[in-house]
């Protein structure tokens, strides 16, 4: 980029431009072609030289070091100003005063006694309402605990009931073509051994009986164990200690300590009740 009216090189030989703006480089380009040329300086003569000499209205004197000149000021010192005081208007009208006693207006023990019925009470039922919702969850829970092990302990003797059927059906084919094919064995074994085969069978019915005899006896005796331990727990053979104890040892010891401090506060009030009608009396005579 260039500019003519930045100087470049040596100031003593640099160019004195016009103050007038320059042109733009087109528009005098076109202004050369169009306007006649203007006369020009004649070439110097032999022996001469043209020199450049500045030719503006004021002179200025071209130097290598610029002009510096040091100035100094100094303010004079403010004082700071001083907070501005609070305005206070003009007093007027008249001063009057009062004396309030204490409980005058406001008894505290009295006011507040309300409020902290209100506090504690809505406090304790808010309380007790959680003690009896947990109380109840946890008897819901041991419902359903309790459910559980029910249809846990059905469900395992249904499968139990099921398996034994399965097998009983299994075992009565079984027996059946057993029993087909020992008829069979002893129709042949009649024919051989009459007298065995007879002794055979009177043993067969024996154990038929002995067998009979032990499942009724079985059934018999299925729920007999648990009437009896029912009926003895009722008539107190098994019972808590804990309770038994607290039945028989502390709660008549509770009884008897009772009545010994209810006697002897009785006891008590009534010496009160004759000290104070004796101080009356005696108050009375000295009248």
């Amino acid at each position: 980029m260039f500019d003519r009216r930045v100087i470049r090189g040596n100031t003593y030989a640099a160019q004195i431009l016009p103050a007038a703006p320059p042109e733009n480089t087109l528009t005098s380009t076109k202004r050369r072609k169009t306007a006649p040329k203007a006369p020009g300086t004649p070439n110097a003569v032999e022996g001469r030289r043209h020199i450049d000499v500045q030719t503006d209205s004021f002179l200025e004197e071209l130097t290598d070091t610029v002009p510096e000149r040091d100035v100094n000021t100094q303010t004079d010192p403010f004082m700071d100003r001083p907070p501005t005081p609070l305005f206070i208007p003009m007093k007027i009208g008249l001063d009057a005063e009062t004396q309030i006693e204490a409980g005058d207006l406001f008894d505290f023990d009295f006011e507040v006694e309300p409020i902290l019925e209100v506090l504690v009470g809505k406090t304790l039922e808010q309380g007790l309402m959680e003690v009896m919702e947990e109380e109840e969850l946890a008897a819901m829970r041991a419902h359903q605990e309790h459910f559980e092990q029910i249809r846990n302990a059905e469900l395992v003797a249904t499968q139990r009931m099921e398996a034994a059927e399965k097998r009983k059906i299994e075992e009565k084919e079984h027996r059946l073509a057993q029993r087909t094919q020992s008829h069979a064995d002893r129709l042949a074994d009649w024919r051989l051994f009459p007298h065995q085969e007879r002794d055979r069978l009177e043993r067969e019915k024996q154990v038929r009986e002995k067998v009979a005899a032990q499942t009724f006896a079985r059934g018999y005796l299925t729920g007999l164990v648990g009437n009896v331990f029912d009926k003895l727990y009722d008539q107190g053979y098994f019972y808590d200690p804990v309770e038994k104890e607290i039945a028989e040892d502390f709660m008549p010891w509770l009884e008897t300590e009772t009545g010994d401090c209810i006697e002897r506060e009785s006891r008590v009030r009534q010496a009160v009740d004759l000290v104070i009608e004796h101080a009356v009396k005696q108050n009375e005579d000295s009248r």
